[in-house]
């Protein structure tokens, strides 16, 4: 019988073709880490959801968003079609979050026989044939433990409140040994105490400390920092937005926000105007405002002061429903 590989996103689906890995590849694609994910067990339900915020947040087609969600989502209905499902999924956030929610899937499919994991402590995108080659010799079947921890984790993201989250996170999981430290970076993203920063804003000030810099330079230096990278162009340009286009900014200089302009994405070689967008963006020069200084000084609150909504998981921030994380202690500050 055939095989299912369920992937990351299409960079993985094209080196594990050019391995020459035999199956029907499904990539997830979804950035889980931002925006509204809700605590419903229906998937369809969960990814219009997820269609409608990244339409509007990136400037895309809704139409076209829900039918990448239907159709991704057809394709692992119909796992009972195949003998063997496997899960291929890297270190960072980004997979892990698609990882429980995967497991979370299958934590309702009875008696569902032929899953295997492979969890990679490298990027599946940028990976050589050989190492393909080697990480699919070394898969593993999906245990029943493995499969409760997933749908744990994944109950706890998309709870109303994170408290189960933090609690989730700050224990060791060795089925799953990614999942912790990296729900723990999804942690950081909440404001912090006093400064009201996530840790990505709060980097994104400090690369402009010094001096205005461009955008891509400012994403290539925060992007470095996170030992298991997970945060790609676009959903950082999203958080530059929040610091640009808030009440009081706290950067400068960027030409419109992310989705004013239609999807930012292109193709290399395309001349279109998503390239042009896409390149009008990446190469602004941007800087530190007064308040942005402030906020890296501990002397402005920059959730509080501008109002900050969004959503991680289950969790919306907003005012009166500012949940803080700091990041020394560990510690969760529930609002007023």
């Amino acid at each position: 019988m055939p095989k299912l590989i369920i992937t990351n996103g299409d960079a993985a689906v094209g080196r594990i073709r050019a391995a020459g890995l035999k199956g029907h590849l499904v990539p997830w694609q979804d950035m889980l880490h931002d925006g509204p994910v809700p605590a419903d067990p229906d998937l369809d339900r969960v990814s219009d959801v997820r269609a409608e915020f990244l339409a509007e947040a990136l400037g895309m087609e809704l139409d076209a968003v829900r039918a990448d969600f239907a159709h991704r989502d057809a394709q692992i209905e119909v796992h009972g079609a195949y003998g063997e499902v496997e899960l291929w999924f890297e270190h960072d956030l980004y997979d892990q979050l698609q990882l429980i929610q995967v497991l979370n899937y299958f934590s309702d499919q009875p008696d569902r026989m032929g899953l295997f994991l492979l969890q990679a402590s490298h990027y599946l995108g940028v990976m050589e044939a050989d190492e393909v080659t080697a990480l699919a010799g070394a898969r593993t079947p999906l245990s029943q433990v493995q499969i409760e921890t997933g749908r744990q984790a994944w109950e706890a993201f998309t709870a109303p409140t994170p408290t189960a989250l933090c609690a989730f996170a700050q224990k060791r999981h060795e089925c799953l040994p990614y999942l912790g430290p990296a729900l723990l970076r999804l942690l950081a993203e909440f404001p912090a105490p006093h400064s009201g920063l996530s840790l990505t804003e709060e980097r994104i000030l400090r690369q402009l400390a010094d001096g205005p810099a461009k955008v891509a330079k400012v994403f290539g230096a925060v992007h470095s920092m996170d030992e298991a990278q997970f945060l790609a162009d676009l959903p950082f340009f999203l958080r530059l937005d929040g610091l640009a286009f808030a009440h009081e900014p706290l950067i400068e200089g960027l030409p419109f926000r992310t989705g004013d302009c239609g999807p930012l994405g292109f193709t290399p070689g395309d001349n279109g105007a998503a390239e042009a967008s896409y390149r009008a963006y990446a190469g602004a020069e941007i800087a530190l405002t007064k308040a942005g200084a402030a906020a890296l000084a501990g002397r402005f609150d920059h959730a509080s002061e501008n109002q900050v909504e969004r959503a991680i998981g289950g969790t919306r921030i907003a005012p009166g429903a500012m949940w803080r994380y700091d990041r020394a202690t560990g510690a969760l500050t529930a609002p007023n």
